[in-house]
């Protein structure tokens, strides 16, 4: 986060798709008014979107949600551009980062394998040695 002319401003160009959330964390003493804007490639820039954050608080929100009337979001990655009048901190999270693991994939038991017996060998008579 850089500051210009008295305001805070930070940009996502990572990407950041409808569904994902974003966090935003008021850290001054006083309120901040923040304003967000969407671009996607290709379209329209959405916003601006203006929030007021309380003192020392956090306000999260997914995307798409915080677009409302604003316009439709696109399946499309998006740069979020973020101004604010006071310093704030921002952190995307992705929608799928929120899911664990194994609560996509069912764990895999390994496979029993049925008791092996040991395998009897087979038993040797001797040599017989022919009388010469």
């Amino acid at each position: 986060m850089s500051t210009m002319a008295g305001d805070w401003k930070m940009t996502i160009v990572d990407g950041c798709m409808p569904g994902d959330q974003l966090s935003l964390l008021n850290v001054s003493a006083g309120i901040a008014r923040v304003e967000l804007t969407l671009c996607a490639e290709g379209g329209q820039p959405l916003g601006p979107i203006r929030l007021v954050i309380p003192p020392q608080r956090t306000r999260s929100s997914v995307l798409a949600d915080l677009v409302g009337a604003g316009g439709p979001v696109r399946e499309l990655p998006h740069s979020v551009v973020v101004v604010s009048d006071a310093p704030v901190l921002v952190q995307p999270h992705p929608a799928d980062r929120d899911a664990p693991e194994t609560a996509q994939q069912p764990a895999q038991q390994p496979a029993q394998q049925p008791a092996q017996q040991p395998a009897q060998q087979p038993t040797r008579q001797p040599a017989r040695q022919s009388a010469a």
